[in-house]
C-alpha cells in the first residue's frame, strides 16, 4: 500500500510539473529580449533578465487603463452582486412560505438564458439609459447574469447552517437583519469566498458584452484590451507574454488568497 501511494504521489508530481511547464515558459519569455528569443529559441534559458517587456505592455500597450477599468468593475460588481444574492437566498432557505420553490426556480432559470440573445435589447436599453460606452453599461448586465448562480450557491450553503443557531439568535432577541449579519454571513465565509473567486474570474474574463457595449479605449477592460494589444505587438513575443501575465495576475492572486475556502464552499451547495 505504501509503495502504491508513493507511485501515486510521483505520478501527480510529474503531472503537476507538466501542467506548469507552459506557465514557466510564459514567464521566462516575458523576462527575455526579442533578440534573445530569435537567436536562441523559445526554450532556452535567458542570458539576461529584463522587465522592459512589462514596462512596454503597461504603458504603450495601455494596460494601465485596461487594468484599472477591470479592477473597478470587478471590485464593485462582485461584492454588490454577492450581497444581493445572499439577501435573496436568505428567505428562500430559512423561511417556509407559499411559492418559495417557484420563486427559486424562477431565479434559477436565468442560468439557461444565453448572453447572445440579450445583446440587442440590452444595447437599446443601455442607449436609452445613456450608459453605452461606459463602465455602467457593464455593471448592471453583469449583476443580472451573475445572480442565478450566486443565489443557487448561497441558498445551498444557507441550508447547511443548523436551524438551531438561527432559532437561538431569535430567542435572544436578534432581529432578522441581525441574524443575517451576525449568524448567516459569518458562517457562510467559505461559500462567499468561493463565489468571490468564481464571479471575479467570470467578470474579469467577460468578453462579449464588453466588446459590444464599450468602444472607447478609455473604458475598455483587460480581455478587450488584450485582443487589440496582441494585434499591435503580434511579433514582439516578450511584450505579448508580459501582457498575458499582467492580465492573469489579479485572478491568480485572488485564488491563492481565498483557495482554502473554495472547496469547502462549493461542497455545501447541494446540502
Amino acid at each position: 500500500m505504501r509503495k502504491y501511494n508513493s507511485l501515486v504521489y510521483i505520478f501527480l508530481t510529474l503531472l503537476a510539473l507538466l501542467w506548469t511547464i507552459p506557465f514557466i515558459i510564459l514567464v521566462l519569455t516575458a523576462l527575455r529580449t526579442q533578440n534573445d528569443i530569435v537567436s536562441r529559441g523559445v526554450f532556452a534559458i535567458p542570458k539576461q533578465i529584463t522587465f522592459d517587456a512589462f514596462i512596454t505592455a503597461w504603458k504603450q500597450g495601455k494596460f494601465n487603463i485596461y487594468f484599472k477599468n477591470s479592477l473597478m468593475i470587478c471590485f464593485t460588481k462582485v461584492p454588490i452582486g454577492i450581497l444581493i444574492a445572499s439577501l435573496a437566498a436568505y428567505p428562500l432557505s430559512v423561511y417556509n412560505f407559499r411559492l418559495r420553490d417557484t420563486i427559486f426556480l424562477f431565479f434559477l432559470s436565468g442560468i439557461g438564458i444565453s448572453v447572445s440573445i440579450t445583446l440587442f435589447p440590452l444595447t437599446l436599453l443601455l442607449k436609452k439609459m445613456l450608459l453605452l460606452n461606459s463602465l455602467g453599461a457593464l455593471f448592471f448586465p453583469y449583476i443580472a447574469f451573475g445572480l442565478p448562480f450566486q443565489i443557487l450557491v448561497c441558498r445551498g450553503f444557507f441550508h447547511s447552517i443548523p436551524k438551531e443557531l438561527i432559532d437561538a439568535a431569535r430567542i435572544d432577541g436578534a432581529s432578522e437583519s441581525k441574524v443575517f449579519r451576525k449568524v448567516i454571513l459569518p458562517l457562510s465565509k467559505p461559500a462567499i469566498a468561493s463565489l468571490f473567486i468564481i464571479d471575479f474570474l467570470g467578470t474579469w474574463n467577460e468578453f462579449i458584452m464588453a466588446l459590444i457595449f464599450i468602444n472607447s479605449d478609455k473604458w475598455k477592460t483587460v480581455p478587450i484590451g488584450l485582443t487589440y494589444f496582441q494585434d499591435q505587438f503580434s511579433s514582439a513575443y516578450p511584450t505579448v507574454m508580459a501582457g498575458v501575465l499582467i492580465s492573469i495576475l489579479p485572478v491568480v492572486t485572488i485564488y491563492v488568497y481565498l483557495q482554502k475556502y473554495f472547496v469547502k464552499g462549493l461542497a455545501g451547495i447541494f446540502k
